[in-house]
Order: C-alpha cells, then sequence, then structure tokens
C-alpha cells in the first residue's frame, strides 16, 4: 500500500483467515577441511528427486463443494455458510494464502464482506483517533474467527491440502510447498502490532496513520489496526492456535499493547 492509503477501506481479513486456516525446503552441506584432501576420491551424491506431481485440480463446481463440506462444520456461526456461499473458494484461498505471506491486499478475492458503516473517527486530548465504533465494524468477523474449532480445521486443512497446494503451484509457484506459505501468513498475523488508540490525520479526502511508523506498515498489519485492540488479540490467539493445531507452531509471544 502506498504511504497516504486511507484507513477506511473495508473488510479484506477474513478470507485471510479463512485462506490460512485451509508453507520450506532444507539443505545440505557437504564440508571438507581446507588443509587436506577429501579422503575418498570420489563422492557420489544421488540426483534430487523430482517434486511429486500435483493432483489434478477439478473444476470449480466440484472443488467448491469439497470446500465447503471440508470446512462447514469448523464455526457453529451462521456467517460461515454466507462466507462459503461464494464460488471459485478453492482458487481464492490460495491466492489469499499468497498473498497475506507475501504481505499483499487481497481485495479482489472478497467482493462480499465490508462494513456496511462508514469509517470515523473520535477526538480526544487534541488528536484524531480511530473510533470504537468504527472498530466495532469487524466484531462480527472477529467473534466468528474465534469461534473456529481448532480441530475441525486442522482436519479441513489436511484433507483440502493436496487440492490447495495444487491450486497454490498453479499460481506459478511449482514445488513450492504450501505449508511454508500458511505459517508465514499466520505469523504475520501473529506478529502484527497491537494499539489500544491509533491516532490518524487527514491526508486529502481519506486519513492515514499519524504515527509514521504505523504508516509504514504493509496491509496486513494496517489492516489490523484499523480492526481495534478486541479484534486483533482474537485473531492472534485463534492464528497461533490454529498452528498449533495444524503442526505448523509459531515464533515468539503474544504482542503486548501500547
Amino acid at each position: 500500500m502506498h504511504a497516504s492509503e486511507e484507513v477506511n477501506v473495508g473488510s479484506r481479513l477474513w478470507i485471510w483467515m479463512l485462506g490460512v486456516i485451509i508453507v520450506g525446503g532444507a539443505a545440505s552441506w557437504y564440508l571438507y577441511p581446507h588443509d587436506k584432501a577429501p579422503l575418498v576420491a570420489e563422492v557420489s551424491v544421488a540426483p534430487t528427486p523430482p517434486a511429486p506431481a500435483d493432483v489434478p485440480l477439478p473444476p470449480a463446481s466440484e472443488s467448491d463443494v469439497k470446500v465447503r463440506d471440508a470446512l462447514s462444520g469448523i464455526s457453529p456461526r451462521a456467517e460461515l455458510k454466507e462466507w462459503l456461499a461464494a464460488d471459485h473458494l478453492l482458487d481464492r484461498l490460495a491466492v489469499v494464502a499468497d498473498n497475506l505471506a507475501e504481505d499483499r491486499s487481497p481485495n479482489a478475492q472478497l467482493p462480499f464482506l465490508r462494513p456496511s458503516k462508514a469509517f470515523s473517527v473520535s477526538h480526544k486530548a487534541g488528536k484524531l483517533i480511530i473510533s470504537a465504533r468504527s472498530q466495532a465494524r469487524y466484531d462480527t468477523f472477529a467473534n466468528v474467527i474465534s469461534s473456529l474449532d481448532e480441530k475441525k480445521a486442522a482436519a479441513g486443512y489436511k484433507l483440502l491440502h493436496p487440492l490447495l497446494e495444487a491450486a497454490y503451484h498453479a499460481l506459478g509457484y511449482p514445488g513450492k510447498p504450501l505449508d511454508a506459505v500458511v505459517a508465514r501468513g499466520l505469523q504475520r498475523i501473529a506478529d502484527a502490532p497491537v494499539r489500544d488508540e491509533v491516532a490518524v490525520r487527514p491526508s486529502g479526502a481519506v486519513y492515514a496513520f499519524a504515527d509514521a511508523q504505523l504508516e509504514a506498515l504493509g496491509p496486513v498489519e494496517k489492516q489490523l489496526l484499523r480492526m481495534g485492540p478486541r479484534n486483533t488479540r482474537l485473531l492472534q490467539g485463534e492464528a497461533r492456535e490454529l498452528a498449533g493445531a495444524i503442526g505448523l507452531p509459531l515464533q515468539g509471544p503474544p504482542q503486548a499493547a501500547h
């Protein structure tokens, strides 16, 4: 995002979290003393086996059903069914997992969940801050995400993994593990800064963060700041629990608010 990006854009984060619910390579070194010849004249190294072929991707009409079946039971909230009513879910999930890991906005993937109320600010001690009313626009989203059953979500992830990885590879990442992408995306959510208050300033027709360090953050962190500390903490807690259930433990302690 540009440094003057407005703060009143719609919600982009629910499908990011849903995407990352649903990645890492190894290297080896052969070390020889520089002052001695190796004990053997030749070392035979087996060629690296090719990456296993991806499973064929079914048409969206079939894969959408598979995604809905795998994820429909991960939350008791009725909103999840509405979210899963979108089409081309497999492609969307692959794209948003990649976007989240790379700190890019996947706005094009979520045309159906935006706050119905406008962004608003409050005056406090001579400065403008994001209002509690504005942050509350994301309460439903955070409540649904925090209601996820981590074990069922992990089971859905594992069930869909071959299809999700094939869809991710089809984006132009052949052979790259999906798990490393998902882990990086969840880590980004867990590491995002939390602020009890976020000051903003007018910037043309929109608002920018008053703190230059916050304004310089990427799209994911800035979206979480717009959602408020309560919602951010819920999402961060869920990110860590989901990562643990999937088997992708994250690094570092939870972020402290300032």
